[in-house]
């Protein structure tokens, strides 16, 4: 790899607001396997856990039904539309 993007990883990792990507650039082989493995096992995990959510949405079966019932006439409400604007003294004077 060359030492711009070592530099360029190494400025991200301590940088970034994500957990543990510090880990990876300290100096410890033993820390740096056991993150890349939690985050490759946890990358592995959100994969599969929205692999089983859109396979579970793909398969949900919807029915639909639509009913016309014309046999009975509808009943509608007394409607008074009044109007905002009032009476006026001088319309009620004719």
């Amino acid at each position: 790899m060359s030492k711009s993007f070592e530099k360029d990883f190494a400025d991200f990792c301590s940088t970034t607001s994500a957990h543990g990507f510090n880990y990876l650039t300290t100096p410890s082989k033993t820390v740096k396997f056991s993150w890349v493995f939690i985050l490759i096992l946890a990358l592995s995990f959100g994969i599969f856990h929205l692999y089983t959510l859109i396979s579970q949405y793909a398969k949900y079966e919807y029915h639909e039904s639509i009913v016309r019932n014309t046999e009975q006439i509808p009943v509608f409400p007394d409607v008074t539309i009044c109007d905002n604007t009032g009476i006026s003294d001088s319309s009620m004077e004719r």
